[in-house]
């Protein structure tokens, strides 16, 4: 299955994908693909060292006109194997593991003033997606970059399902909604988690959903131990947003 992780910035997509990643990786093989051209966390987030970003294994970023054109011959490169790209044979220094095994690959990000825009690396990511053969008991999660730029350049057609994260803000719903008519429209699974949910924030959350028709299929509440380990750029830890993030992965039938 490929799962992409996605909505609105700073909802938590890294953190809840990291946690899902270490859930997953108990009974299958998970591998994380890092679309975010900005967020440079995820690498420390799941205890791994950065890989080499995959945009310079195809040769480094071009416009993306030039991407697109390019995407047979981009395809082909990516193909360890006869029968299409297999992220087990990529080469080593492409995919980083975490001390679960969680392999990590990192499409590539913005870093320099007037560098261009990140149209590239969304296209590498639907690239990827669409030609990938998994083996059974694999299992990739995409960490998207905030937004719905991603929809633009359809990286969901690459994908078997997508979980949107929200939080306790209006913008997010609404980034939710729309991603879920998009689901709806590619026949894609679909399912929302809140993050960050407290006490106070919950009612008003769910309210606010049922307004936009948006099911919640499960809210992670807020974890203090999780934000510190954020803040301290280190290995995820975790007490509620893990116990809670099981559970709705067991409802879901994802685990």
């Amino acid at each position: 299955m490929r799962v992409m992780v996605c909505g609105k910035g700073g909802t938590g997509k890294t953190a809840l994908t990291v946690l899902m990643g270490r859930i997953l990786s108990e009974n299958l093989k998970v591998y994380i693909v890092d679309s975010d051209e900005s967020n440079i966390l995820l690498p420390a987030f799941l205890g791994a060292s950065p890989p080499k970003p995959l945009v310079e294994f195809v040769g480094g970023k071009r416009e993306e006109e030039e991407f697109e054109r390019m995407e047979p011959d981009i395809a082909k490169a990516l193909s360890m194997a006869k029968e299409g790209v297999r992220l087990d044979l990529l080469p080593p220094e492409y995919v980083s593991f975490s001390p679960e095994g969680i392999g990590l690959l990192t499409i590539g990000k913005v870093r320099e003033y007037g560098e261009g825009c990140a149209c590239p690396f969304n296209i590498l990511t639907r690239i990827l997606l669409g030609n990938l053969v998994l083996r059974e008991g694999e299992i990739v999660l995409v960490d998207t970059d905030a937004g719905v730029e991603h929809v633009g350049r359809r990286v969901e057609d690459a994908c078997d399902s997508m979980l949107a994260v929200v939080d306790p803000t209006l913008e997010s719903l609404e980034a939710a909604a729309l991603l879920r008519d998009i689901a709806s429209t590619l026949g894609k699974r679909f399912w929302v988690v809140a993050n960050k949910v407290t006490e106070e924030t919950e009612k008003p959350l769910m309210e606010e959903a049922a307004r936009l028709n948006l099911k919640i299929d499960g809210a992670v509440r807020f974890d203090e131990r999780l934000q510190i380990s954020c803040l301290k750029r280190e290995p995820l830890k975790a007490d509620t947003a893990m116990a809670d993030l099981r559970r709705i992965m067991r409802n879901l039938n994802l685990t």
